[in-house]
């Protein structure tokens, strides 16, 4: 059986996840990465489909500028942002949550406080 080999990961990205926000099967998530001893924000959809979880991560383009000053091009900025989702999937992400109060929770609770 012929099996196709993942790239390896690189070790000198770390991803961190700030914040959840679930809206049923989407998820939106921001957090900051460090590559090359800089940190850099990122956003990101989470999705649950048919043929399992995906992640789509963007970039700023005042973020794009800075690794485009650290010495990455179109295709090396491409591969990062695929490293940067696949840490997401396979939980090498760091989650580092600023809040633990989902915003659809906290709208809820308020309305639930006015009625009373």
């Amino acid at each position: 059986m012929y099996r196709v080999a993942r790239p390896e990961l690189p070790e000198d990205l770390d991803v961190y996840v700030d914040s959840l926000d679930e809206q049923g099967r989407v998820t939106y998530i921001s957090g900051h990465f460090i590559y090359r001893k800089v940190s850099l924000n990122f956003s990101a959809i989470g999705m649950e489909g048919y043929g399992g979880p995906n992640i789509a991560a963007t970039l700023s383009e005042d973020i794009i500028k800075e690794l485009r000053r650290l010495g990455l091009d179109d295709s090396g900025i491409e591969d990062l942002l695929t490293s940067l989702q696949r840490k997401i999937m396979e939980g090498q992400a760091h989650i580092q949550l600023k809040s633990n109060v989902n915003k659809t929770e906290t709208q809820a609770d308020v309305r639930k406080a006015d009625s009373t």
